[in-house]
């Protein structure tokens, strides 16, 4: 079970000033909401909320790292996406009041942020500068999905593996004097299950690009090379892929 827990006010405002919908909230009325507001602590493994689950409230990510997972019927994970600080999940109950379709889960310790239905009714309905940063904040996610849609109906597995890595890259990268290090820990499960191929497949294409000096992987942290970069560049399908995000 999650724990009410504490946090630094200052750093509790500073990452969630970051959520668009957050962003129009004058000082004042941030800190009002973060004063009804609590921190709760979950433990490495714990879910935090199931598929079809009746959850009223947002989520923001204080601390750790979370992935979002969908769950067959025989128990098995494939992972649609991950999470980690500064990042927010459950808001599509907040807005119809319906179940998500999604279990989540924490990949190490977390805290995070419950904002309620009440909360939000008070301080995002009337307000119309936040209505537009949860518009923002929903064409992301549709965006988001949209990506990985056109990634999974590729038919050739090691463009589906770059376009992902590349995706990552851009969203959770880290960027050294050699390449761009992928924060987040990555199975070769788990990457088969986000583009939907077997784990010998990514297992097999991701030897093949440490062999060509495209990546290196330490622990399960990938970091992508210049040669990536310039393969990646090299692809018509994907260049029309970032064209297309470019234009939405």
């Amino acid at each position: 079970m999650p724990v009410r827990t504490s946090c630094d006010p200052e750093l509790v405002k500073s990452v969630v000033k970051t959520v668009p919908m957050f962003a129009s909230l004058t000082d004042e009325e941030l800190s009002s909401l973060l004063d009804k507001s609590n921190v709760y602590r979950y433990r490495k493994g714990e879910i935090i909320f199931l598929a079809d689950e009746q959850d009223q409230q947002m989520y923001i990510i204080l601390k750790g790292r979370l992935k979002v997972v969908e769950i067959s019927r025989d128990g098995q994970e494939r992972v649609m996406a991950f999470r980690q600080r500064g990042d927010y999940f459950g808001e599509m109950g907040l807005l119809d009041g319906k179940t998500d379709f999604a279990t989540v889960i924490a990949m190490e310790p977390c805290k995070l942020l419950l904002i309620t239905k009440s909360l939000f009714d008070e301080f995002f309905l009337e307000n119309n500068k936040a209505l537009r940063g949860i518009n923002a904040l929903l064409c992301g996610r549709l965006r988001e999905c949209w990506v990985f849609q056109s990634i999974i109906a590729l038919n050739d597995a090691e463009t589906k593996i770059r376009a992902t890595l590349a995706h990552y890259g851009e969203t959770l990268g880290v960027r050294d004097s050699s390449g761009v290090i992928i924060n987040s820990v990555f199975s070769h499960q788990s990457i088969a299950d986000r583009v939907q191929i077997t784990r010998e497949t990514a297992t097999r294409v991701l030897a093949k690009m440490r062999a060509r000096h495209e990546i290196e992987i330490t622990g399960r942290r990938i970091k992508l090379l210049p040669a990536f970069f310039e393969k990646y560049a090299q692809c018509e399908l994907l260049l029309s892929l970032a064209e297309k995000m470019e234009g939405h």
